[in-house]
Order: C-alpha cells, then sequence, then structure tokens
C-alpha cells in the first residue's frame, strides 16, 4: 500500500468517527450512486435495489448520521469484485471532499479486511484504464486503485453469438460507429 497517497488517508479517517456498515442504506447508496455518475458524465447503473439486496454486498460509510459513500461488490466465494460506486465527494466544499474521499479509501480497505475474513482469495477493484488515449479521469481512478498495492491480473470476456441475424447485425451497427467516428474525425 502507498504510504504517502493511502495509508495516511486510512489513518486520518479512522481517527474521525466513521462508520462503514455492510447491507444497509441501499435506496440511499443508490441516489448517492446515480448523482455521483451522472455529475462524472458516466452512465447511471441499471442495477435495481432489489438485485443490490439479492447479489451484492454493499458498503456505506457514515459520518454523524450522514451516509457519505458507497461501494457496491459481487462476491463468490474466491472473488469479489467492484461493480459500483459513488460518493458525496462532488457536491461538496473542497475540505468536505478531502474528508469523503480518506473515508472512500478507509472503505476500500475495509472491503478488503471483509474479503480476507471470508478467505477470499482474490479482491478486484473493477477494472483498470489501458486505452492509448489520454483520458485524466480513468488515469487518476488508476492512481486510486495502485496505491492498494496489488498487481494487475488481465481477464478476458468472451461472447458467443448463436443468432446469425444478431451476429449481422452487431456488424452493421459496428460499421456504422466507425463510418461516425471517420466523419467526426474529419
Amino acid at each position: 500500500m502507498s504510504s504517502t497517497f493511502c495509508r495516511r488517508a486510512i489513518k486520518h479517517a479512522e481517527a474521525n468517527d466513521i462508520k462503514i456498515k455492510l447491507n444497509q442504506n441501499y435506496e440511499k447508496f443508490f441516489e448517492i450512486n446515480q448523482l455521483f455518475r451522472k455529475k462524472k458524465g458516466l452512465n447511471v447503473i441499471s442495477e435495481s435495489i432489489e438485485f443490490m439486496k439479492k447479489y451484492g454486498t454493499l458498503f456505506v460509510t457514515e459520518f454523524n448520521g450522514e451516509i457519505l459513500l458507497g461501494h457496491l461488490y459481487l462476491e463468490d466465494k474466491n472473488n469479489i469484485r467492484l461493480l459500483s460506486a459513488g460518493s458525496k465527494r462532488l457536491n461538496v466544499d473542497k475540505e468536505k471532499a478531502k474528508f469523503i474521499s480518506n473515508a472512500n479509501k478507509l472503505t476500500v480497505w475495509n472491503a478488503i479486511k471483509y474479503a480476507k475474513e471470508k478467505g477470499i482469495k482474490e479482491f478486484d477493484m473493477g477494472g483498470y484504464y489501458t486505452g492509448e488515449k489520454k483520458d485524466i479521469q480513468k488515469e487518476n481512478i488508476n492512481i486510486f486503485k495502485k496505491s492498494f498495492g496489488g498487481k494487475l491480473v488481465t481477464h478476458y470476456i468472451y461472447e458467443k453469438d448463436y443468432s446469425k441475424l444478431f451476429t449481422l447485425t452487431k456488424k452493421i451497427y459496428g460499421l456504422k460507429e466507425n463510418i461516425m467516428r471517420i466523419r467526426k474525425n474529419q
């Protein structure tokens, strides 16, 4: 773990009366996460609260009775993977944003300890940007994830289309996207 970026932030957060709760306040997390994603220009999550309750492991972070942030993970006996996270960091002043940022690191640390206690072998923070184009926002997320240590692991996702019509439709859509991209760059 990075001592300058992460350990210090976690120690600052632990010194405050921050509470991290497991599998509570789904509705408040959903609301915070939707606002966070909208402000960041990301797609809103499509998982319903019922889906989260049934399949997810939710960590919410509270200070003085106020929910500040949350992380939703999917887990099985060997793996835990971050599905979505959001906070109030973008809607507050600079000082409170730093406080929430520290609480966010503490939340990840608690999720790591939770996974270790359960004997889960792989903790996955949910992707890593390796694109060729410079993207400061995604690169900052990479820095955040790297600060916890660990190693990058490549995972592959495979798809098999059993429908010829679906395959053809995907190819046509892909061609259309490429044409639009080329026109945009001209």
